[in-house]
């Protein structure tokens, strides 16, 4: 299937979400020549695919990545192999108004032209976020102001990646969010506390929880499970460990623990996810 993202030509920012099924096939997403856009998993793993001059590339996006797809170029998502688990996606249409504006009116930016901004994946947390945020945002109504001040965030963003700049939201800035979900994705498998994160934000606890929340719409607690959990989700479908081993893995303190999470979450037991990914598989 084919999807492609049609001109919005009143709007300055589109946000949309996708699910991918065990039955669903690959897409493909052919970016108009007005849009710029940026895809990111909220549940899942996906791979994912950009054809160049040389064909196409191929690498696996997970939550907290982003791929950045500059306009008239193509992109193709699928389940990833072997077992080819569900998927859900946030995509972003920013509109290349908006960045060329951006561009012009700073004369400092790290790029001269749009087309430089696209990439098939890099760690970006307060981009992946934010994209989640505004997917909020539009199911919950919010209005056009909205839309267009998160537009010129994004581009500011994007072109100053590294500036040290809070979210309009009061929330962490990037590089705060950035040390901070980067320290819980390389030790979510051990016991991490509220004060060890702040202290790695350089924030007191009290202010790094308020800010922690305002960035990501999310407490410090639910954001690590949400990465436990996409940890394990992603074990269950690739190892033969034991379920209550591939918890112990994710940081969960006991079996128990680990499957009232997980279904919680996911909706039924690891021992079901992985049975379910075992089926869809099958020949």
């Amino acid at each position: 299937m084919t999807i492609t993202w049609q001109d919005q030509s009143c709007q300055k920012l589109v946000v949309e979400e996708q699910a991918a099924g065990h039955d669903s096939g690959t897409w493909t997403y052919q970016l108009p020549d007005q849009w710029f856009g940026i895809v990111t998993p909220i549940r899942g793993v996906c791979q994912i695919e950009s054809r160049d001059n040389h064909g196409w590339r191929r690498t696996t996006l997970m939550p907290g990545e982003v791929c950045r797809v500059a306009p008239n170029n193509l992109i193709r998502l699928s389940r990833t192999p072997p077992r080819r688990l569900p998927f859900e996606v946030v995509y972003v249409l920013l509109s290349v108004e908006v960045l060329q504006w951006a561009l012009e009116t700073h004369s400092t930016t790290p790029v001269s032209d749009v087309s430089e901004l696209q990439t098939l994946r890099t760690f970006d947390p307060h981009v992946a976020s934010m994209a989640q945020a505004l997917l909020q945002a539009r199911k919950t109504g919010t209005g056009e102001r909205y839309a267009q001040s998160a537009a010129h965030y994004l581009a500011e963003y994007l072109l100053h990646p590294r500036r040290d700049a809070s979210p309009p939201t009061g929330g962490l800035s990037p590089e705060q969010l950035q040390t901070v979900t980067t320290f819980m994705r390389a030790n979510f498998s051990s016991s991490i506390t509220l004060d060890r994160l702040a202290k790695e934000a350089g924030l007191s606890r009290y202010h790094f929880l308020r800010r922690f929340s305002a960035a990501t719409g999310k407490t410090p607690l639910q954001y690590l499970t949400e990465l436990r959990i996409e940890a394990a989700c992603y074990l269950l479908a690739v190892d033969n460990d034991p379920v209550s081993q591939v918890g112990r893995r994710c940081g969960f303190s006991n079996p128990e623990h680990f499957a009232r999470v997980f279904r919680k979450h996911v909706g039924c037991a690891p021992s079901q996810y992985r049975q379910q990914g075992q089926r869809a598989s099958s020949p």
